[in-house]
Protein backbone atom coordinates (compact mmCIF):
# COMPACT_ATOMS: atom_id res chain seq x y z
CA UNK A 1 0.00 0.00 0.00
CA UNK A 2 1.70 3.21 -1.07
CA UNK A 3 1.13 6.24 0.82
CA UNK A 4 0.06 9.72 -0.79
CA UNK A 5 2.06 12.57 0.11
CA UNK A 6 0.52 14.91 2.74
CA UNK A 7 0.76 18.50 3.88
CA UNK A 8 3.61 20.87 2.87
CA UNK A 9 6.69 19.87 1.95
CA UNK A 10 8.56 22.44 3.40
CA UNK A 11 12.54 20.68 2.22
CA UNK A 12 10.93 21.03 -1.40
CA UNK A 13 9.98 24.72 -1.19
CA UNK A 14 13.16 25.99 0.62
CA UNK A 15 15.24 24.53 -2.09
CA UNK A 16 12.83 26.02 -4.92
CA UNK A 17 13.24 29.38 -3.01
CA UNK A 18 16.97 28.93 -2.89
CA UNK A 19 17.47 28.01 -6.48
CA UNK A 20 15.45 31.20 -7.93
CA UNK A 21 17.53 32.98 -5.76
CA UNK A 22 20.79 31.63 -7.33
CA UNK A 23 19.52 31.98 -10.17
CA UNK A 24 18.89 35.80 -9.87
CA UNK A 25 21.81 36.47 -8.71
CA UNK A 26 23.42 34.75 -11.89
CA UNK A 27 21.54 36.76 -13.80
CA UNK A 28 23.00 40.29 -12.45
CA UNK A 29 26.22 39.04 -12.28
CA UNK A 30 26.15 38.55 -16.15
CA UNK A 31 24.27 41.60 -16.89
CA UNK A 32 27.26 43.57 -14.97
CA UNK A 33 29.78 40.82 -16.76
CA UNK A 34 28.29 42.29 -20.09
CA UNK A 35 28.71 45.65 -19.27
CA UNK A 36 32.30 45.10 -18.34
CA UNK A 37 32.79 43.12 -21.62
CA UNK A 38 30.91 46.02 -23.65
CA UNK A 39 32.25 48.83 -22.04
CA UNK A 40 35.33 48.76 -19.45
CA UNK A 41 38.97 48.40 -21.79
CA UNK A 42 41.27 49.38 -18.57
CA UNK A 43 44.01 49.74 -19.57
CA UNK A 44 43.46 50.63 -22.89
CA UNK A 45 44.23 47.83 -25.78
CA UNK A 46 47.18 48.78 -28.07
CA UNK A 47 46.51 50.14 -31.19
CA UNK A 48 46.60 53.55 -32.34
CA UNK A 49 43.01 54.87 -32.69
CA UNK A 50 42.47 54.19 -35.99
CA UNK A 51 42.51 50.39 -35.98
CA UNK A 52 41.61 50.56 -31.87
CA UNK A 53 38.02 50.36 -32.48
CA UNK A 54 38.42 47.93 -34.89
CA UNK A 55 40.19 45.02 -33.02
CA UNK A 56 38.41 45.83 -29.97
CA UNK A 57 34.51 45.72 -31.14
CA UNK A 58 35.74 42.55 -32.85
CA UNK A 59 37.29 40.73 -30.41
CA UNK A 60 34.25 41.34 -27.73
CA UNK A 61 31.95 40.01 -30.31
CA UNK A 62 30.63 43.53 -31.18
CA UNK A 63 30.23 42.87 -34.58
CA UNK A 64 27.88 40.09 -35.51
CA UNK A 65 25.28 39.34 -36.44
CA UNK A 66 25.82 42.84 -37.36
CA UNK A 67 27.88 45.57 -36.49
CA UNK A 68 26.91 47.59 -33.51
CA UNK A 69 26.34 51.07 -34.76
CA UNK A 70 28.29 52.89 -31.90
CA UNK A 71 29.49 52.07 -28.44
CA UNK A 72 32.03 53.66 -25.92
CA UNK A 73 34.86 52.08 -23.99
CA UNK A 74 35.93 53.70 -20.24
CA UNK A 75 39.39 53.54 -19.82
CA UNK A 76 39.53 53.29 -16.10
CA UNK A 77 39.42 50.31 -13.25
CA UNK A 78 36.41 48.61 -12.54
CA UNK A 79 36.73 49.82 -9.04
CA UNK A 80 36.08 53.17 -10.23
CA UNK A 81 33.31 52.41 -12.65
CA UNK A 82 31.69 50.59 -9.40
CA UNK A 83 32.34 53.64 -7.19
CA UNK A 84 29.80 55.64 -9.55
CA UNK A 85 26.80 52.87 -8.33
CA UNK A 86 28.27 53.32 -4.71
CA UNK A 87 28.39 56.36 -3.75
CA UNK A 88 30.64 58.46 -6.04
CA UNK A 89 28.27 59.71 -8.43
CA UNK A 90 24.35 61.80 -8.35
CA UNK A 91 21.77 58.92 -8.64
CA UNK A 92 18.83 59.95 -9.64
CA UNK A 93 15.47 58.20 -10.76
CA UNK A 94 15.13 54.56 -10.62
CA UNK A 95 18.86 53.53 -11.38
CA UNK A 96 20.63 56.11 -13.47
CA UNK A 97 23.64 57.41 -11.85
CA UNK A 98 26.48 60.36 -13.11
CA UNK A 99 29.38 60.19 -12.45
CA UNK A 100 31.06 63.20 -10.10
CA UNK A 101 34.41 62.77 -12.51
CA UNK A 102 35.37 62.67 -15.49
CA UNK A 103 36.41 59.16 -17.76
CA UNK A 104 38.60 58.54 -20.34
CA UNK A 105 36.72 57.41 -23.22
CA UNK A 106 36.74 55.98 -26.47
CA UNK A 107 33.43 55.90 -28.27
CA UNK A 108 33.48 53.48 -31.48
CA UNK A 109 31.34 54.52 -34.29
CA UNK A 110 30.66 52.51 -37.99
CA UNK A 111 31.56 53.72 -41.03
CA UNK A 112 28.79 54.04 -43.76
CA UNK A 113 29.00 50.74 -45.93
CA UNK A 114 30.27 48.32 -43.08
CA UNK A 115 29.21 44.89 -43.40
CA UNK A 116 28.79 42.08 -40.52
CA UNK A 117 32.83 40.17 -40.68
CA UNK A 118 33.98 43.06 -42.15
CA UNK A 119 32.81 46.19 -40.15
CA UNK A 120 34.89 49.41 -39.77
CA UNK A 121 34.85 51.88 -37.30
CA UNK A 122 36.09 55.58 -36.45
CA UNK A 123 37.35 56.26 -33.10
CA UNK A 124 36.88 59.80 -31.08
CA UNK A 125 38.71 59.97 -27.58
CA UNK A 126 37.31 62.50 -24.72
CA UNK A 127 37.37 62.81 -21.21
CA UNK A 128 34.12 63.10 -19.87
CA UNK A 129 31.51 62.21 -17.40
CA UNK A 130 29.30 60.11 -17.96
CA UNK A 131 25.80 58.10 -17.23
CA UNK A 132 25.34 54.34 -16.04
CA UNK A 133 22.37 52.39 -15.01
CA UNK A 134 23.37 50.71 -11.84
CA UNK A 135 21.30 47.47 -10.22
CA UNK A 136 22.43 46.36 -7.08
CA UNK A 137 25.44 48.75 -6.58
CA UNK A 138 26.75 47.61 -10.50
CA UNK A 139 26.72 49.28 -13.48
CA UNK A 140 24.96 47.02 -16.05
CA UNK A 141 24.19 49.45 -19.02
CA UNK A 142 26.03 52.75 -20.38
CA UNK A 143 23.73 55.21 -21.20
CA UNK A 144 25.70 58.30 -22.21
CA UNK A 145 28.07 60.72 -21.88
CA UNK A 146 27.85 63.80 -19.97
Amino acid sequence: MAMAPRGPRPLLFLTMVLLAACLAQLSEGATYRQFLNRHVDFPKSGGNNRIYCNRIMQRRGLTRPVCKFTNTFIHAPTGQVQAICRGAGRCHGRNFCDSNASFRLTTCRVVPGSRPGRCVYRARVQNRKIRVACNQRLPVHFERIL
